[in-house]
């Protein structure tokens, strides 16, 4: 009996700190800091999280350098209305007619988008200034004139960017 209840104990265990733990974020000896107006808090650390991560698996043996982001991000929520059915079936069986239901789903649009950063060596020394910006809808370096390759949303392509200059940095 005491054999079955250490079991039961043990099993219990595992199950509860298999679903407890979570993937351990990836280390790199890059930091980061972000800051933004007030009230992008949320932005701030999607960007922070986003950008160590795309640095740990484009650079993970990188030298220590520090990346200071100044993050100007505006948005406004949009409504789509649409017309949703809930049984179109029945009117083509010559039944009552179908209900229709009016729902408006919002979503997040970025409107404004710019990135000051700078890139500083382990002694402290800025080794890259620039910014990247949203113009017409696509991100733009400033300094080269050149548009990013779009894949991951302003966010996501901005941190895959930062990656890259740390990356080309580091040789």
């Amino acid at each position: 009996m005491a054999r079955h209840a250490a079991l039961f104990a043990a099993l219990g265990f595992l199950l509860i700190s298999g679903c407890a733990t979570t993937p351990a974020r990836r280390s790199t000896p890059v930091a980061i800091t972000v800051t933004s107006d007030p009230g992008n808090n949320l932005y701030e650390l999607w960007f922070r999280d986003t950008t160590l991560d795309a640095i740990a698996k484009q650079v993970p043996n990188a030298h220590p350098m520090t990346i200071n982001v100044k993050l100007d991000i505006a948005s406004r929520f949009k409504e789509t209305p649409t017309v949703i059915s809930s049984e179109p079936a029945r009117a083509e069986q010559g039944q009552a007619a179908p209900e229709f239901n009016f729902r408006s789903p919002t979503s997040e649009q970025i409107t404004s988008y710019r990135v000051v950063y700078t890139i500083s060596d382990a002694a402290g020394q800025v080794v890259e200034s620039n910014q990247v910006t949203l113009d017409n809808g696509h991100l733009v370096d400033a300094r080269a004139g050149a548009r990013l390759k779009e894949r991951y949303g302003p966010v996501g392509d901005t941190a895959m960017f930062l990656a890259s200059r740390v990356k080309t940095l580091d040789q």
